[in-house]
């Protein structure tokens, strides 16, 4: 018999929106390092939508290219997209929405 007081995979990964032990779940803050005319890239979000049509996520998207991003640029010229769980690298170059959900699945394991 599962404990009813933990919190079960599918709630730390948002997939529902109820409370276990009278705590709300905490999403995953996904960043996507993305450039301009990066069909790479494209293809990068049309995975994360999909992905979030069954995990709830936070995402951020940050251009490389943008002013105030050099250092993002300086480590990702070459390899975008990448993305990042909570400031975790956790893919870079080609990737499809299978990385993606290991990615979530092994987060939320740690949380």
């Amino acid at each position: 018999m599962q404990n009813a007081g933990r919190m079960t995979e599918r709630a730390r990964l948002g997939l529902s929106n109820t409370m276990s032990a009278g705590k709300a779940a905490r999403l995953a803050r996904l960043t996507l390092y993305s450039g301009p005319n990066c069909s790479l890239c494209d293809v990068a979000k049309a995975e994360l939508a999909k992905v979030r049509q069954t995990y709830q996520f936070e995402l951020d998207v940050v251009n490389i290219q943008d002013p105030g991003q050099e250092h993002w640029k300086r480590k990702y010229v070459y390899w975008i997209p990448a993305l990042h769980i909570d400031g975790k690298e956790v893919a870079k170059g080609r990737w499809d929405r299978q990385t993606v959900i290991q990615a979530l699945d092994s987060w939320g394991k740690n949380i």
